[in-house]
């Protein structure tokens, strides 16, 4: 299997926030790029920007020398693989699918060996970054895959971002990415009720995290969710409905995978009890909702 010429032309399959950045750093680099996507109104910045818009999976990816999907989980790339319009009617020559979106591992590893079986290798890469990250090319990909089509598409995954990891075969990268994920939504709780405990005494946040980047535990994860809840800024970058599902994900996996998880199962119920409006926003609201818990009270702990 030879890897076609850096610079040449890409077929983007999903223009969501992450799809849209990282198509819009191709596009600034030099690459031809070819885009699809369900809802046309999302193709529009890319399409402005040189992109060609494309009717149809099949169409999108005819004349590409890379294939790129970005979708929200296996039902959206089972429905652009399948069918007489998706990837699959095509044919490969030589290609792989690229699929950089998280996914539960038990249905993603059968659809990759269906299209494998129809002439389509899949290369599973869950990024580990934000969109700020696909921007800027310092993503990190969690990859599963076999050993040969990882290798073809090496180049492309060093093209978007800094780092790849080759974890295993297919389901072992989104393995990877859930763990990291529940790593994700743990930290993020366990600042929120860090923080609701100073707030319930009084003290000075942001002085604390401060003392915290000075400690064995700073992290940047923490400095960034800590400045969003001071600043109150919960754009969405990694939204609090995602985190629920990535998370749900972790669990059912890890249930599957003969464990008993502890913490995964009560941080699902918690953001299952976060009112409807606030799952588009950012996870870093996690913060501010258990944060809110607290009132201020003056004197406890003072030893008066």
């Amino acid at each position: 299997m030879s890897t076609p010429a850096l610079r040449g032309t890409v077929a983007l399959i999903g223009c969501g926030a992450m799809g849209a950045a990282l198509g819009q750093r191709l596009l600034a680099r030099g690459w031809r790029l070819r885009v699809y996507n369900r809802s046309v109104g999302k193709t529009q910045p890319l399409s402005a920007a040189g992109a060609s818009v494309h009717d149809s999976p099949r169409s999108a990816i005819d004349g590409a020398h890379w294939v790129l999907s970005v979708l929200t989980d296996s039902a959206a790339l089972r429905a652009v693989l399948m069918g007489a319009e998706g990837v699959l009617a095509a044919p490969a020559r030589g290609r792989c699918l690229i699929d950089l979106g998280t996914h539960f591992p038990a249905e993603l590893v059968p659809l990759a060996a269906e299209a494998a079986s129809r002439g389509w290798p899949l290369v599973e890469a869950p990024v580990t970054g934000s969109v700020h990250d696909a921007s800027h090319g310092t993503l990190n990909f969690l990859v599963g895959g076999a050993a040969a089509d990882v290798a073809w598409a090496r180049p492309m995954l060093e093209a978007l971002g800094r780092a790849l990891f080759h974890l295993g075969p297919v389901g072992a990268g989104n393995t990877a990415k859930l763990a990291l994920n529940l790593l994700v939504g743990l930290m993020a709780g366990g600042l929120g009720e860090a923080i609701a405990l100073l707030r319930a005494h009084g003290l000075d946040v942001a002085r604390f995290l401060v003392a915290l980047d000075g400690s064995g535990l700073a992290s940047p994860l923490y400095r960034r969710l800590g400045q969003r809840y001071l600043d109150g800024d919960h754009a969405p970058r990694f939204s609090l409905a995602n985190l629920e599902k990535d998370l749900g994900w972790a669990r059912r996996h890890a249930e599957a995978s003969g464990l008993a998880p502890r913490l995964a199962p009560v941080l699902c119920d918690l953001l299952a009890q976060l009112p409807a409006e606030a799952k588009p926003l950012d996870y870093s609201a996690l913060i501010r909702h258990l944060a809110a818990r607290a009132s201020v009270m003056a004197g406890v702990g003072s030893g008066e």
